[in-house]
């Protein structure tokens, strides 16, 4: 250990990951704890904590809020509908769909990505030497497909039914 370093200074959060979305809704991130935010392009921000069901939320002027996902204002419908699409669990994270359907979703263990275009019936998978190989899914339901690659569809196929439920549950 070098002299100078000191692990009780550790922060208690940083950003694990992000993404820009800026040219669309803001900049996202997920912090050390599992909790994830958006920075919106508007100038507010807004962190869903880990446990899945708290929100903070803070205004333009720098008010801040707390909510629940259970409970809210209509005004916020469609910034908690975006941050409710960032689904993370221990395995993975599902940024929210592009607007042609796609649905990409990251697994953290091994790095690998499942990426599932329901426009041309197909799935690519990015698997941990960043190989890409697209497969037509009537030609998996025909012929099947390699275990790493099935295992991770199982697990996508929950992630987009909690997506469309979701969804499907949000105040108009």
């Amino acid at each position: 250990m070098e002299e100078a370093e000191d692990p009780a200074c550790v922060p208690i959060f940083w950003i694990s990951k992000w993404v820009d979305y800026s040219d669309k809704y803001g900049l996202g991130y997920q912090l050390c704890d599992n909790s994830v935010g958006v920075l919106f392009n508007d100038c507010t921000r807004m962190i869903m904590y880990a446990d899945g069901d708290s929100l903070q939320y803070i205004d333009k002027m720098a008010a801040e809020s707390y909510l629940s996902v259970r409970s809210y204002p209509a005004t916020l419908s469609k910034k908690i509908t975006l941050l409710n699409h960032w689904f993370r669990t221990k395995s993975a994270i599902c940024p929210p769909p592009l607007s042609n359907g796609t649905v990409q979703i990251n697994f953290f263990q091994d790095h690998t990505k499942l990426i599932l275009c329901p426009l041309m019936g197909a799935v690519s998978f990015i698997d941990e030497k960043r190989e890409f190989r697209t497969y037509k899914m009537s030609l998996i339901e025909e012929f099947g497909c390699c275990k790493e690659l099935a295992s991770r569809m199982r697990y996508a196929r929950l992630m987009v039914e909690k997506l469309l439920a979701c969804k499907s549950s949000t105040p108009r």
